[in-house]
C-alpha cells in the first residue's frame, strides 16, 4: 500500500501511546486477538463486570450534586484523604516490622504527610 511522505513522517514521530496501540495490533495479528490484551490508549478488549455496570447506571438515573464538576489539580479531598489513610496505615505496619529504632524518620514523615493530607 502507498502512503504519503508527511503521514509516513509523523507515523514515524508518533508518541510512545501511539507507538504500543500499534504494537497491540500487530500482536493482535501475530498471535490472534482472543491471546492479547490491549489496554493501550483506554482501549480494554473485555467488558465491565456487571457490578460496574449497575454503579454507572445508578449514578446516571441518581446523580450526585457537582459530580460532573472538575475537581482540583490536587485531586478530591475525600480520594486524597481515603489514599493517605491506607498509605499511613501501609508505613506504620512497615514501621512495626522494622523496629522503631529504624524507623524514627519514617514517622516523621508519615506525620507531616498526614498533617498536609488532612
Amino acid at each position: 500500500m502507498t502512503i504519503a511522505a508527511k503521514v509516513l513522517s509523523a507515523i514515524e514521530r508518533s508518541s510512545w501511546i501511539r507507538k504500543m496501540f500499534e504494537e497491540g495490533a500487530r500482536l493482535s495479528k501475530l498471535h490472534g486477538a482472543e491471546n492479547v490484551f490491549d489496554f493501550t490508549i483506554g482501549n480494554p478488549s473485555v467488558e465491565p463486570p456487571q457490578a460496574f455496570c449497575d454503579q454507572l447506571r445508578e449514578l446516571a438515573n441518581h446523580p450526585l450534586p457537582g459530580m460532573h464538576r472538575y475537581m482540583n489539580n490536587a485531586g478530591y479531598e475525600e480520594t486524597r484523604a481515603a489514599v493517605a489513610a491506607v498509605l499511613v496505615a501501609g508505613a506504620l505496619a512497615l514501621s512495626a516490622t522494622l523496629g522503631a529504632a529504624r524507623t524514627a524518620a519514617l514517622d516523621d514523615v508519615v506525620r507531616e504527610r498526614s498533617a498536609t493530607v488532612a
